[in-house]
């Protein structure tokens, strides 16, 4: 009987690879690649593609790797991934592949919703969505990825792929145009967005089907909600924050990060009991009194950002930073005057 099943198996695995074969090229995979070249063109010379499984990152990196497609790195739930010379990929850390795709050692990352969970790439100034989760509140996450302080382009630019006559890419169309998708997405939208993808199961899944709407039926119950959210009473942060709240401007510090590491490499300029080991570029381990294990410290923005969890930027308001008392405050500083002209004395 095993046998027989397997036969059966078999058979229905080799007719639908049958009806597979003459298909065309995958469309959104051809569109992924006129993206991409347009974006590179506009001068955006890396970006973050985002898939929802791996088996589709692997796929995507199967087709762009065939069409010399620039250099690509992949980040999943496995880790990084760089291509080895013999063709094969190798895993290197999460870290490590951050530090990779900053040097511009590749043009693409092609990577799962795992890189959308604390790694901070605002050096990168694209996000196309190769899949869209059903839940908008991810996409609102991978687009934070680069969209965050210290953005090194003027306009980020986001692209997401859809396939033409599904229920996803009505309700995402209508969604964006009618309601402002994104740009309410983290006021009093999100417990009703967050409900988006039971919606979606209904209206799609063939078990579902009786239970199911539209995507007409999806959106107008959303807009219905979100009008009852905007309408009612209560406080609402985003309005506050956005209308009332500005940031004032302040003026640049007259001590940098070079000023300060020039006291940490000089003991004579530390408090008393302070003990200072170099252990590579701009980083050091530091022992203060009181302490009974160094910490290790840089005074590297860069590499603080990188490894956050094993390293303490050596800096105003950091709980390792105790600058000797006789060095005034920066902003105790006369305008002409800075750390270094102090130190230089």
């Amino acid at each position: 009987e095993r046998q027989a099943l397997a036969a059966e198996e078999r058979v229905d695995i080799e007719h639908l690879l049958a009806c597979i074969r003459p298909l065309p090229p995958d469309s959104k995979c051809e569109s992924l690649l006129e993206a991409l070249a347009e974006l590179h063109g506009d001068g955006y010379d890396q970006v973050m593609v985002f898939t929802q499984y791996t088996d589709t990152m692997d796929f995507l990196r199967d087709q762009l790797s065939g069409r010399g497609s620039g250099r690509i790195m992949c980040f999943s739930g496995r880790g990084g991934e760089i291509p080895s010379a013999d063709g094969t990929w190798r895993t290197v850390g999460r870290d490590e592949a951050k530090r990779r795709f900053r040097d511009r050692e590749a043009d693409t990352l092609l990577c799962t919703d795992a890189a959308a969970e604390g790694l901070n790439f605002q050096f990168c100034g694209a996000v196309i969505n190769y899949d869209m989760p059903w839940n908008p509140m991810r996409v609102e996450q991978r687009i934070g990825r680069i969209d965050r302080v210290g953005q090194q382009h003027a306009t980020i630019r986001i692209v997401n792929l859809h396939y033409e006559g599904t229920v996803e890419t009505d309700v995402y169309r209508a969604l964006r145009s009618r309601i402002g998708l994104f740009e309410t997405v983290v006021g009093r939208l999100q417990p009703i967005l967050a409900e988006l993808p039971q919606a979606i199961t209904r209206a799609v899944l063939p078990a579902a089907a009786q239970l199911g709407a539209s995507s007409a039926d999806i959106v107008a119950d959303i807009e219905s909600r979100a009008s009852e959210a905007q309408a009612g009473a209560g406080f609402d942060i985003d309005a506050v924050v956005s209308d009332h709240l500005t940031i004032p401007e302040r003026p640049r510090s007259p001590v940098t990060m070079d000023d300060l590491n020039r006291v940490i490499s000089d003991p004579d300029l530390l408090p008393q009991g302070t003990e200072i080991q170099p252990l590579g570029r701009r980083e050091y381990g530091l022992l203060a009194p009181g302490m009974t294990e160094p910490v290790r410290a840089t005074t590297d923005p860069a590499y603080y950002e990188e490894h956050p969890e094993s390293v303490e930027l050596w800096s105003p308001g950091s709980p390792l930073f105790k600058p000797p008392e006789f060095l005034p405050r920066a902003d105790q500083l006369p305008s002409s005057q800075t750390l270094k002209d102090i130190l230089e004395l």
